[in-house]
């Protein structure tokens, strides 16, 4: 049994007009219908509505594709509004904001609620810190460190153009970086300086911005493997306190995941939500092992189907021998919607 289960981090993006023009549905109403889905499927959830407002520095306008996406402050404000009445936040749910990058969030912080989880992408590309200095002189990271109260409410998505002076700051100030290895390899953006992050005491995440893959094993096992390459050697994100690649990624995953959600999640005790998942001991990758290894074999093995046997979420088993509790019909409204998708494209 492991102290983690379904839970997330999902940055809303809405449309506001199609290219043809027509309105689409309320944002208010298509986010409430995202939360009831995470709901119903027993996924908890962290909802940040994202904020677009221009498309470089310098308040730059947007270009004709990315007009749709853009909204003002007040409207941004009303949709969480909105939302909070509607859908009250409890211990699976809390709403947060993101500005999706630097030029969102000059307007829309001193806006935003107070305490409320805070989600930016910032540093992602190399072509984004030649812009921010060009447009603020200095690199984005350490222009937001020094205009803003950047703490563990915060959650800087990617960050993987930071330099030593930004990575130790990055690390000191307790925000949590939100690192998307199969996305940033997938966009070939980077990678990210994590040895000297973790050796600093940096705080991390593990997600999926272009939903590519959406394992965290996957993820974990990325994360290694790209400092290998990086740095030609092995098992560099071990430490002396912890010697398992596997159980030291995990429990900082958890650790910051848990930061970067603002819920109480992450760990099994008293006043925590029970959010588990149960392995299977006699998979061909644990099978004849103790549990000191367990968690190498499941992140760094891929054979045959998952390791991972049951999900209990908020006490309630969603997942039973693999298998989700409501997965034929969740499945047959997937295939519906995708196919709806496909003949409208």
């Amino acid at each position: 049994m492991l102290k983690a289960g379904y839970t997330s981090v999902c940055e809303f993006h809405y449309v506001h007009h199609a290219p043809d023009g027509k309105r689409h549905a309320n944002p208010a109403e298509l986010a409430q219908r995202v939360v009831d889905a995470g709901s119903e499927t027993g996924i908890g959830m962290t909802m940040p509505p994202v904020l677009y407002q221009y498309s470089g520095f310098n308040a730059q306008p947007p270009r004709e594709d990315q007009r749709r996406f853009i909204n003002t402050t007040e409207a941004f404000l009303d949709l969480l509004g909105a939302l909070r009445h509607a859908r009250l936040e409890h211990g699976a749910l809390r709403y947060g904001v993101a500005p999706h990058s630097l030029r969102a969030l000059l307007e829309g912080l001193d806006a935003m609620s107070p305490g409320a989880p805070v989600h930016i992408h910032v540093a992602e590309q190399t072509a984004e810190v030649e812009a921010s200095l060009a447009a603020l002189g200095a690199r984005p990271v350490q222009w937001l460190l020094d205009h803003f109260d950047v703490n563990a409410r915060w959650c800087l998505v990617h960050a993987t153009h930071v330099d030593a002076k930004e990575t130790d700051a990055l690390a000191r100030s307790g925000a949590t970086a939100g690192l998307c290895l199969t996305t940033e390899a997938n966009l070939g953006d980077g990678i990210f300086p994590a040895m000297d992050y973790l050796n600093a005491q940096g705080a991390f995440g593990i997600g999926s911005d272009s939903h590519i893959g959406v394992d965290w094993r996957a993820e974990l096992r990325l994360l290694e493997y790209g400092q290998r390459l990086l740095r030609r050697q092995r098992n560099v994100l071990a430490s002396s306190r912890t010697p398992h690649v596997a159980d030291r990624l995990f429990q900082g995953a958890l650790e910051g995941g848990a930061r970067a959600t603002g819920r109480a999640v992450g760990v099994l005790v008293e006043g925590a939500r029970a959010d588990f998942i149960v392995l299977d001991a006699g998979h061909p990758d644990l099978a004849e092992q103790t549990s000191a290894t367990w968690l190498s074999s499941v992140v760094f093995c891929e054979h045959g189907e998952t390791p991972v046997r049951d999900v209990v979420v908020g006490g309630e088993r969603v997942v039973h021998d693999r298998r989700h509790r409501d997965e034929a019909r969740h499945y047959a409204d997937y295939r519906r919607a995708l196919s709806h998708l496909v003949a409208n494209a």
